[in-house]
């Protein structure tokens, strides 16, 4: 008999080791987690296994889908925004087609086991888009509707797999004879910049403000990029 698991992917980042420590004192679940790097010390412990490779490698997602019954699936590999604008073509492929990769996973996991597998999938506010400042500045509160025009290749690959995700719960397959639906429970949410005590990021456009008090708390000055007169959301 296969073991039940949640899988993570994207395990080591800052999401993923908060996410990690929080799963291993609620939930009774194995915890497999999936990263292009060994666990850091942190939540090495917490696993049940983790396996080093790529959300890319098809057959590495079908040993692991023949190896384990997979409960929920928390998907949080991607290439960041910054870095996604200097390589589009390669967060393309990051983004979107590991998305598609770990969504069939989703689906091959619900049609064994007769049920709906839970893909949890963080977005981002990189998805809007505003043409000028003056619109910004009178747009006010908006909708998750409004303003869905993303002027970076991360915020369309993240706008493109929020739709995939919708898709793939409710309308995949919807021509063939044994069309089910609602194979995958989708959840998604559009975070803001993100905070973490414990990990420093790299590449995101938002990584300025952690870095900043990442490098203050080693005593360190930091040279930021942005104006001063900048504010924007973030979460901790």
């Amino acid at each position: 008999m296969r073991e039940k698991i949640i899988l993570i992917t994207g395990s080591n980042g800052e999401i993923g080791q908060e996410l990690i420590k929080k799963l291993s004192t609620i939930s009774e679940m194995k915890i497999v987690a999936l990263d292009l790097h060994p666990p850091v010390d942190e939540i090495s412990d917490l696993l049940y296994e983790h396996v080093i490779g790529n959300i890319l490698d098809k057959n590495l997602l079908e040993q692991i889908g023949s190896t384990y019954e997979i409960y929920e699936i928390y998907h949080l590999a991607a290439l960041l925004s910054t870095r996604a604008e200097f390589a589009p073509h390669i967060a393309h492929e990051v983004n979107v087609t590991g998305t598609l990769n770990m969504l069939t996973l989703a689906v091959d996991q619900a049609k064994s086991q007769g049920k709906a597998i839970k893909f949890f999938f963080p977005s981002s506010i990189a998805i809007y888009g505003l043409d000028n400042e003056d619109i910004k500045h009178s747009a006010g509160a908006i909708t998750e509707q409004e303003y869905c025009n993303p002027i970076t290749m991360y915020g369309c690959n993240k706008l493109y797999c929020e739709k995939l995700g919708i898709y793939y719960s409710t309308h995949f397959h919807q021509l063939s004879e044994d069309y089910q639906n609602n194979l995958i429970d989708f959840r998604s949410i559009r975070f803001s910049g993100l905070i973490s005590n414990i990990t420093e990021p790299q590449g995101g456009t938002s990584d300025y403000i952690p870095q900043m008090l990442h490098a203050a708390a080693r005593g360190e000055t930091y040279q930021c990029f942005v104006n001063k007169n900048t504010r924007m959301p973030f979460m901790t």
